[in-house]
């Protein structure tokens, strides 16, 4: 099985180009919605209770992850206090997840395997992947659209500064996809990748 890392700045689209490969025939993991099911685990949202209060639970006792996200990211060392203790209380579940899933693929006799994290490199999950493909678009086409997604551009800032620098993540890359333009062109580098990989596959069978 040959697993393909998806890494990128906020809003480069990455759920779209993982959404790409599947079409092809690979299999996903979504480390983003594990993330939001691990919030969901009684013992995280105690723990989260115990340190933040009733203000990050909404009027039906769900977690409110807007109001948790304003705390953690907040561009100051007690937000970086805050997301460091936020990362230690999920990180190990969502590891947990994660290689649970790998293994489930692999018995499965699946070829390829998208992991699509957005902190990949942030919690050295780059060990676990063949490759890494960087998805790339400009900042002012990743600010658009965290925009239609109802953030601000101070909110883009804060959540940018808490990830390891896009330039970092641009030159561990072993492929870069364009995605500021047409899907059909972003399709077109996606199938591109595919057919190296394919090829590569083949030989080693």
């Amino acid at each position: 099985m040959v697993i393909l890392g998806l890494i990128g700045g906020i809003g480069s689209g990455k759920s779209t180009v993982a959404e790409m490969f599947c079409q092809l025939g690979a299999e996903r993991i979504d480390a983003d919605q594990i993330g939001h099911e691990v919030l969901q685990y009684p013992d995280v949202q105690t723990a989260a209770r115990n340190r933040w209060g009733d203000r990050i639970f909404d009027a039906n006792g769900q977690l409110n992850r807007k109001a948790l996200a304003q705390i953690v990211f907040d561009p100051s060392e007690t937000g970086c206090e805050e997301l460091r203790f936020l990362n230690f209380l999920v990180h190990p579940h969502i590891t947990r997840k994660i290689e649970d899933q790998i293994r489930r693929f692999s018995e499965s006799q699946c070829r390829y395997l998208i992991l699509d994290a957005p902190l990949l490199l942030e919690h050295h999950w780059e060990q676990r992947v063949d490759y890494l493909v960087f998805v790339d678009a400009p900042r002012s086409i990743r600010l658009a659209r965290t925009q239609k997604r109802g953030w601000t551009q101070t909110e883009l800032d804060a959540r940018e500064h808490s990830q390891l620098d896009i330039e970092k993540k641009r030159r561990s890359a072993d492929w870069i996809i364009n995605n500021s333009g047409n899907p059909d062109e972003t399709l077109d580098h996606v199938k591109k990748i595919w057919q190296n990989l394919d090829s590569q596959f083949r030989k080693l069978i």
